[in-house]
């Protein structure tokens, strides 16, 4: 049984914390600080319903112009790479992603989302007005803009679910947060098509964006602070540690980990791979015949059903701890799956196509929220803000600059014209070495020791297991 709550401090030496400091002090807590109820558990799920639809129309503006590139070359009389740019500076809003992680955690969650969800709004009126009045610069300032805002939003669900849930079933909120902006990638690979069937459409098309982004922004200002019960889901030696120890101290802790790269590249290529294929994937298939639509078909297809599978998931796994060997299996299917995708425009298989997109929606979006709770949990007591803000921030950027070098490949003088092959064959081989390699590294060479999961063996030790069942 745990102690009550005004139980006396006990104290804890762990010496088995490598590079991170000894955990000096724990603080008791009761069954009420982790499992919060009644009106504390709707307003949780108040606030992860804000993230997540503010990552999801983020998103959707994201893909706006991608997912009906000739449309939007047409009104803006640009050309392919001038559209692709409305990915690209997406991706490179990222950069100042040190300061996202300092913001977080200077000033809370709460304050990041209404920050963010400031930034969603203003972006969003000036990028329909940029669009509305033909002005390229004036719709790309907006996308810059929504792309900024991200750098609040995108990082939030593993910190969040680390204050408001229990220690033992925060893998699934995460879960749900950080495939948010898949869902959104779905609804606007499905949407944009139809709500911009020509080029005249794509003004209203931007202008739902708006409004829906726009009634989303309103309902964050209701985003709960800290849970009212008791002022965090995790025993107070994080907030201790918080008070001693700056954010770049906790930027060493990361940057020092071996383990840290082993789970971090991955995440970050595969993200960074996954944004350049969606943004190009009308690219990859329309030379060899594949109808236009297909493209927002396959990525809401992958999306949705990958969704589903990682909600499905996330709880088993966090019920029997296998993140760690779950990732690993499907880093090396997200290998497969791109090696095989080389060979899937020229099959012309509208059937092969369907089933290689939906293999892959399956193992990179499960693998997303499974790689930022193994972080928070072998890196504690570094913040998970910290972890997920440098994951998401980074392969954003990655996948922008790439973008470029993948566009490039295409071939006018190919058979059949503009072909993409040699983007498809770099895309394999980075896939191949930075997913399959580093993640099946981890707890090798002697540091198995280094892959504890450090939050629940505190909580464990002050309660024991069965009191955190």
């Amino acid at each position: 049984m745990p102690p009550p709550p005004n139980s006396p401090q006990g104290s804890l030496k762990d010496t088995k914390l490598g590079d991170s400091p000894a955990l000096d002090q724990v603080t008791s807590i009761d069954e009420a600080s982790i499992t919060p109820e009644g009106s504390t558990q709707k307003r949780r799920y108040y606030g992860l319903a804000i993230i997540c639809l503010l990552n999801l129309v983020l998103t959707w503006a994201w893909l706006s112009y991608a997912m009906v590139n000739t449309y939007a070359q047409e009104w803006f009389e640009v050309g392919p790479q001038s559209i692709n740019w409305f990915s690209t500076v997406y991706g490179l809003a990222f950069i100042p992603f040190p300061l996202s992680g300092w913001f977080i955690h200077r000033y809370g969650l709460r304050t990041s989302i209404i920050a963010g969800s400031i930034v969603t709004v203003v972006g969003s009126w000036v990028r329909y007005a940029g669009t509305a009045k033909v002005s390229f610069a004036g719709a790309m300032v907006g996308q810059t803009l929504l792309g900024v805002a991200q750098i609040f939003i995108v990082p939030i669900p593993s910190a969040y679910s680390e204050m408001w849930f229990h220690p033992h079933h925060r893998t699934t909120p995460t879960t749900v947060g950080s495939i948010s902006p898949s869902l959104g990638s779905m609804i606007g690979s499905l949407a944009t098509p139809y709500l911009a069937k020509k080029a005249s459409g794509l003004p209203r098309s931007i202008l739902i964006v708006a409004i829906i982004s726009t009634v989303v922004a309103f309902g964050a200002l209701f985003v709960p602070g800290k849970p009212s019960a008791v002022q965090a889901t995790q025993p107070e030696v994080s907030e201790n540690l918080s008070r001693t120890h700056s954010p770049k101290d906790y930027l060493l802790m990361m940057i020092k980990s071996p383990e840290f790269y082993m789970v971090a590249v991955p995440f970050i290529v595969g993200l960074a791979i996954f944004n350049c294929w969606a943004s190009l994937l009308l690219l990859y298939l329309v030379p060899y015949g594949f109808p236009v639509e297909d493209a927002g078909l396959l990525t809401g297809l992958q999306t949705g059903i990958g969704m589903i599978v990682s909600l499905v998931v996330a709880p088993i796994v966090d019920k029997w701890r296998a993140h760690i060997s779950t990732l690993k299996v499907l880093t090396v299917i997200q290998v497969a799956l791109y090696v095989t995708f080389v060979f899937v425009p020229p099959s012309r298989s509208r059937g092969f196509a369907f089933a290689v997109a939906v293999l892959m929606g399956v193992a990179g979006t499960t693998s997303l929220s499974l790689s930022l709770e193994t972080l928070a949990e072998i890196l504690y007591p570094v913040p998970p803000e910290f972890t997920s803000t440098a994951c998401w921030c980074i392969g954003n950027v990655l996948g922008a600059v790439w973008l470029f070098a993948f566009a490039a490949g295409m071939n006018e003088n190919g058979d059949p014209p503009g072909e993409m092959s040699k983007t498809l064959y770099a895309q394999a081989a980075l896939a191949a070495v930075c997913l399959g390699v580093p993640i099946n590294l981890l707890g090798l060479f002697g540091r198995k020791d280094k892959t504890r999961f450090r939050r629940r063996e505190l909580n464990i030790r002050e309660h024991g297991e069965g009191s955190l069942a």
